[in-house]
């Protein structure tokens, strides 16, 4: 698939490192980039020149802005910040009492998206687990990638359940169907762009970027085969998910987000 053309530029006033970033970028080629110097450029004066989506290495994360769009789209751990904390602190998150994460399990995220749930599986299933983290979009896969590498937080188990996620720029069933049977503990699915894109202001980057494909019966029936113990989705409370697919729900009444689950032991 040929990818699309994205223009790379700096920070109004780059750092050695920054410069060594965008070269770096530019010779792993996980877009096919142009590139563009800053110099006093705004970035819109940018994108009217050059008519193409535009990526900003700064000195703390990269920045992506879509055409014709006011929002940009970056990483931040986000919700993971919190409920990692409130974890530690309880013993209690709603995703890993669910999957039934302990350390040591290995966990597939079909639907990486912002990467805040796969960021607390991580923490769940600790050094000696493994969460692998699949993203469909590459601008998105790589913006959160660059993120979870560089990002840090003031509490030193998030960055570290950051560094430990392996992610791949892939569609789930297509990566699914060439796993063999029984291959990872939990696969978990967050469709979530179903109804939640347009509800929520806090993802307003993401709407360009966002993968609006439907969980397939394909990706459900590879994803029993696949994982050894459960897989879990989450999806919007009128969602139609649970029952197509035959996945138990767990209602939370405080939220419109609900999951379900399929077990398999």
């Amino acid at each position: 698939m040929k990818k699309e053309q994205v223009l790379l530029t700096t920070c109004l006033r780059p750092t050695a490192a920054v410069e060594t970033r965008l070269h770096q970028l530019m010779q792993e080629g996980a877009l096919d980039f142009q590139v563009v110097e800053r110099k006093k450029h705004s970035i819109q004066s940018l994108q009217q020149t050059h008519r193409l989506p535009l990526l900003v290495v700064d000195k703390q994360r990269l920045e992506y802005y879509p055409l014709d769009e006011e929002a940009s789209f970056f990483f931040h751990p986000s919700s993971a910040v919190f409920r990692i904390k409130q974890f530690d602190a309880s013993g209690h998150d709603p995703l890993i009492a669910i999957a039934k994460l302990k350390p040591g399990m290995t966990v597939l995220d079909c639907t990486l998206g912002l990467g805040a749930d796969a960021i607390v599986m991580s923490h769940a299933v600790g050094a000696s687990g493994q969460i692998t983290a699949l993203e469909s979009k590459r601008e998105t896969a790589l913006i959160v990638a660059e993120g979870m590498k560089h990002w840090k937080e003031d509490y030193p188990p998030i960055n570290e359940a950051m560094c430990r996620i392996e992610v791949l720029q892939q569609q789930h069933s297509t990566y699914l169907i060439a796993l063999p049977d029984n291959a990872v503990d939990v696969i978990y699915f967050d469709p979530m762009f179903e109804k939640t894109v347009t509800e929520s202001t806090h993802l307003n980057g993401l709407r360009t970027l966002a993968d609006y494909e439907q969980l397939s019966s394909v990706a459900v029936t590879e994803a029993q085969r696949v994982a050894r113990q459960r897989v879990v989705v989450k999806a919007h409370f009128e969602s139609e998910l649970f029952e197509r697919f035959g996945f138990e729900r767990v209602k939370r009444k405080s939220s419109k987000l609900h999951y379900g689950v399929i077990e398999l032991t």
